[in-house]
This record gives C-alpha cells, sequence and structure tokens, in this order.
C-alpha cells in the first residue's frame, strides 16, 4: 500500500505551481499572512478579557525574509488569569473549546495551549466561542 500515482502527480503538480515565479517564496508569503492575521484577531478577542490573557511576544528578526517581522505563532498560550480557574482547560472545554491543558507540556494547569493552524472555518468557530466567553465574564 502507498500513495496512488495519481495523488502523486497532483502533489508534483502543486509544487511546480508553488515554485513557479519568486522563488517560492509566495507560498510562504501566504502563510505568513494567514498566520499573522490569525494572531491579531486572537490578541483584539483576548484582549477585551480580563478573565484571559496571552504571552507577551514581540517582533524577531526572519532569516529567511532577512528582515524583522511581528509574530505569527501556529500555537497561543491562554492563560485563566483567576485564582479560581484552577483548570483553564476543563473552563474552555466546557465553552465547546479545544486545546490541550498546560499539564501536557509542564506547564500550570492555569495555562491552554491553542492550535491556531487549522482551516479557516475552524478558526473563525475558534474565535466566535472565545468571544463567547469573554463576554460571559
Amino acid at each position: 500500500m502507498g500513495v496512488s500515482r495519481e495523488a502523486q502527480l497532483r502533489a508534483l503538480k502543486l509544487f511546480d505551481v508553488v515554485l513557479e515565479g519568486d522563488d517560492g517564496k509566495e507560498i510562504f508569503k501566504f502563510a505568513y499572512s494567514t498566520m499573522r492575521h490569525r494572531w491579531t484577531k486572537l490578541k483584539e478577542t483576548i484582549s477585551k478579557s480580563k478573565r484571559f490573557s496571552l504571552q507577551k511576544l514581540s517582533s524577531q528578526y526572519c532569516t529567511f525574509f532577512q528582515r524583522e517581522r511581528e509574530l505569527s505563532p501556529a500555537y497561543a498560550w491562554l492563560k485563566c488569569e483567576r485564582e479560581e480557574d484552577k483548570n483553564c482547560y476543563e473552563i474552555l472545554e466546557a465553552a465547546g473549546i479545544n486545546g490541550r491543558a498546560g499539564s501536557v507540556y509542564s506547564a500550570d494547569n492555569h495555562y491552554v495551549r491553542l492550535s491556531l493552524i487549522r482551516s479557516k472555518d475552524d478558526f473563525d468557530i475558534l474565535i466566535n466561542k472565545l468571544k463567547t466567553l469573554v463576554a460571559k465574564q
């Protein structure tokens, strides 16, 4: 069992299109733009909350594009700021938000890692659920 020849040819054609012009940088520009937009949208949503916060990040030098760029992380560390919110994962889970408990990464249970690498629809659902949760506080 393996990957069908047709699937391999489709993947090869996709790579050819990606690499056309601009030395293949377009795919990286698209990825950066998408992730930057998602990070900005998440920050805007969480900034309206006193109950939740995100890790502080600053721009860094990008060796690929050879200039300083704002960060566009694939994952976000969300913190439940209230002392009574001892298990942030359970709070988010009750709101229908999928994440990974901080304890999975040897962090405190006041933290949850959220994935920003998902389909556009899944990301939009995440943001809407977070907005609802933030509005309830």
